[in-house]
């Protein structure tokens, strides 16, 4: 019939009194308690309830120390361009990966490997960081830093890097070199080339990644272990060229004549 109610809707004799429809209204009331039970659900486990995955783990905005001028210059001594003989610029970094990694040269997972002498150099440094609290204030003080434009000076085929990146590297470090914080891969388009480079071929000599605790690491060594010398470097030079986010720094030197 066209007027067919469903049963639940069919109201009784003894449901109706003073034009009130009792019935409907328990099926309201029973609908409202679904609603708002569905939204105590997502908020008690559904929805997202972490911090953001640039805060460190176990601090908050609220509960980093004070850094002093002179803990940050004693990174910058190695961690700027103002050294021939240094380390990486960590500018633009997420806080998340820097944590990650002081933490393994903390724990010895990185800078106890005799043939790497950059990461000794590291480990020893780790005994100028005082407490987690401020290990993570220094991750979250370089990741504000405002990337800067380098040299490059890797020199390599960019076409057939971009293949090799396609097809090797940008399951994990993304389409554009971002990186994805949702398995750990840290994004390469901030990275300076002649880093890349140097870090790559640890990996592939196995310099790094060899600690089994260092589960990242581990997977970096097998993914470089068959790339050859020229491969390293297409692809270093490929990332340099499309997916580096800075312009490159360009030489300076004296006039021509």
């Amino acid at each position: 019939m066209e007027n067919e109610l469903p049963a639940r809707d069919l109201p009784t004799r003894d449901d109706r009194l003073g034009g009130v429809d009792f019935g409907e209204m328990d099926w309201f009331w029973r609908r409202l308690f679904f609603a708002v039970g569905l939204i105590g659900l997502a908020g008690a486990g559904c929805a997202p309830t972490t911090p953001s995955p640039a805060m460190p783990s176990g601090v908050t905005k609220w509960s980093l120390p004070q850094l002093s001028q002179a803990t940050v210059d004693a990174c910058l001594v190695c961690h700027s361009t103002k050294e021939m003989q240094r380390g990486p610029v960590l500018d633009g970094l997420p806080a998340w990966y820097l944590e990650a990694q002081l933490k393994k040269f903390q724990s010895g997972q990185r800078g106890k490997n005799s043939k790497n002498k950059a990461e000794q150099l590291m480990g020893v440094a780790m005994a100028k960081i005082n407490s987690d609290a401020e290990l993570a204030a220094l991750a979250v003080y370089f990741e504000k830093q405002k990337p800067k434009p380098s040299l490059r000076v890797i020199r390599g085929n960019a076409a057939a890097g971009r293949a090799l990146y396609v097809t090797r590297c940008a399951s994990c470090h993304g389409k554009i070199g971002e990186g994805k914080r949702e398995i750990n891969s840290p994004p390469v388009n901030v990275q300076e080339d002649w880093f890349l480079m140097d870090q790559l071929r640890k990996y592939a000599s196995g310099q790094r990644g060899v600690h089994p605790g260092d589960a990242g690491g581990v997977m970096m060594k097998a993914a470089a272990a068959n790339l050859s010398p020229d491969d390293l470097r297409n692809v270093v030079a490929y990332i340099a060229k499309d997916l580096t986010v800075t312009p490159p720094l360009q030489k300076v030197g004296p006039p021509k004549k």
